[in-house]
């Protein structure tokens, strides 16, 4: 299976093992409970909820069937047209499925955390490549990605490839623009994450262990900018 967005994609869908302990432990909750209320999986601000309605924050349905495992039957499979967490009961075991035309069509939102493959520098080359053309040196890293990001060789890859990459500093964000943060998560000096400004006040980004997501670009994200990094072909 090859893995693309933090989900693993066969011939027929893609599919992810859900581990978000707080939404199971919900979600169990509802079906002790007899509720039978249709429940959706949301993304907020990057963390994952239950919503009580499809709203345009919600990236996959819950569905609860009596059988002894949760994979896809061939109906199943034949009528994915929408994300979908099936869990089966009375054993409630349980996965995540996506149809497989995501897989080449997957919006910038709502991707799973995957160091090294599916975190916010992977995310920022996807956008940069696909949206403006702009080629972003990618490194092979796949063991504690972030951390050789910010350690390899005593010099910061986040600043030194979007350098390398024809990316120059700049006081104010415009649309497109790199947006590099100390996040202190780590206790190193300087950037340890990556977004992009998209304009009217919002950025998209794919912060540790959350979904990939827009959400505005607010004084807690202002206050953890150390740089603004725009393309030369953009000045």
């Amino acid at each position: 299976m090859e893995n693309r967005y933090g989900i693993q994609w066969g011939g027929t869908h893609g599919e992810v093992n859900f581990s978000h302990p707080f939404v199971v432990g919900q979600i169990a909750e509802r079906i002790a409970r007899g509720n039978e209320t249709p429940v959706w999986l949301k993304n907020h601000h990057g963390q994952i909820g239950l919503s009580e309605s499809k709203t345009d924050r919600v990236f996959a349905a819950v569905t609860v069937v009596t059988a002894d495992h949760c994979e896809l039957t061939a109906d199943e499979i034949a009528d994915l047209d929408f994300p979908v967490l099936k869990i089966a009961m009375p054993k409630g075991r349980f996965k995540l499925y996506y149809p497989l035309d995501l897989k080449d069509t997957m919006p910038w939102e709502h991707r799973h955390w995957l160091e090294g493959s599916s975190d916010c520098y992977r995310l920022a080359l996807d956008y940069y490549e696909q949206e403006l053309n702009i080629p972003v040196r990618a490194v092979e890293t796949p063991i504690n990605y972030t951390t050789q990001m910010m350690t390899y060789s005593k010099v910061n890859l986040f600043v030194e490839n979007f350098a390398s990459s024809g990316f120059e500093q700049v006081l104010v964000p415009e649309d497109g623009d790199a947006l590099l943060f100390q996040s202190g998560l780590a206790t190193f000096d300087g950037p340890d994450h990556v977004g992009i400004f998209l304009g009217d006040g919002n950025f998209l980004h794919h912060y540790r262990n959350r979904m990939s997501v827009i959400q505005p670009y607010g004084s807690m994200w202002k206050q953890k900018t150390t740089m603004v990094l725009r393309h030369t072909s953009r000045l």
